[in-house]
């Protein structure tokens, strides 16, 4: 398969038009589970379907080192690679590399001036302009909510949509109770669910919509890809 049809086959179409169009520049949206479900992954994925469109993508880590996020990419595109049989899928990943910044910090999100004066260097200065910011390692737990309206004004500053990963403590209730504090400053809320042979992507929130419609996606556990089908 070539490099378009693979885009054009990918799931995260489907997760575009049940959202209709997606998330959206100077907007914020997060993907909640229990830990080791498989948020990054699909942050992974959805960045990496961003990449293959020739779109710049900056994955600011709070907790695993740039190394260990380059793997998780290696991994996920690999997968994808062999899933729809890419051609020339060595080559691809090269030309993809240099739209792709990984950004580490220590301060688990809570003093965003170190990541403001990083994205001032490599945007402002450097013309790296992301179309997706992915923020993974937030400890939600220890987050005061209104500290989110910092990265909303930061989404709108860059002109860029920023994905989240929270994560439930083990005393937590539901994805849907332990978000509900934040969720004004998220315009949408996906939260992963594990079942026996699958992880089920479930839509708690899209907009200003007053339903959800049901989102017909999973993540496969053996392959960490979010598909329509068995992949």
């Amino acid at each position: 398969m070539i490099k378009e049809e693979l885009i054009k086959r990918s799931p995260i179409r489907i997760l575009e038009q049940t959202l209709h169009g997606g998330l959206g520049p100077g907007h914020l949206g997060v993907f909640v589970s229990k830990k080791g479900v498989g948020k990054t992954a699909c942050l992974v994925h959805f960045a990496t379907d961003h990449l293959l469109r020739g779109q710049k993508v900056v994955h600011i880590s709070f907790s695993d080192d740039p190394h260990h996020i380059a793997n998780w990419y290696k991994q996920v595109y690999e997968e994808v690679a062999a899933a729809y049989q890419l051609e020339s899928a060595n080559l691809i990943f090269d030309e993809l590399l240099p739209d792709r910044l990984i950004l580490h910090f220590k301060n688990n999100g809570s003093d965003l001036s170190a990541v403001q004066k990083s994205l001032d260097i490599y945007v402002k200065q450097g013309g790296f302009t992301p179309k997706m910011i992915i923020v993974d390692g937030t400890h939600f737990v220890e987050k005061e909510p209104a500290s989110l309206l910092e990265w909303q004004n930061l989404a709108k500053a860059f002109d860029t949509q920023i994905w989240f990963s929270a994560t439930l403590p083990a005393n937590a209730g539901s994805a849907a109770e332990f978000i509900k504090p934040f969720m004004e400053y998220f315009s949408v809320v996906i939260e992963l669910n594990a079942q026996p042979d699958h992880i089920q992507l479930r839509l708690l929130k899209d907009q200003d919509a007053l339903s959800c419609e049901k989102l017909r996606l999973r993540l496969d556990p053996k392959s960490l890809l979010i598909s329509n089908r068995r992949v």
